[in-house]
């Protein structure tokens, strides 16, 4: 079974930091599950090249999955509304 890595991006992780323990310990489940390829709540975002969402609550998570190098990048955390806009 090969391993997965889990990377946030510098924005993320500051978002990651400040958020409530309860969705952080949901995120964590949620990358966990996807790390073991579990079926999971996850849909490519429309517009963009290699980026997908992860439903947690009223929060996404966008990452972006790297299979050859065997990368998952969390690229952006924040409100459903919110997340999208560049």
């Amino acid at each position: 079974m090969a391993i997965w890595r889990i990377e946030f991006s510098k924005q993320a992780y500051k978002t990651y930091k400040v958020l409530q323990k309860g969705y952080q310990k949901k995120i964590d489940k949620i990358l966990t599950l996807l790390m073991t390829k579990k079926k999971i709540d996850i849909k490519p975002v429309e517009g963009e090249k290699d980026i997908y969402r992860l439903r947690i609550g009223k929060n996404r998570v966008l990452i972006k999955i790297y299979k050859e190098k065997k990368i998952i990048l969390v690229v952006k955390i924040g409100p459903r509304g919110d997340v999208y806009k560049k």
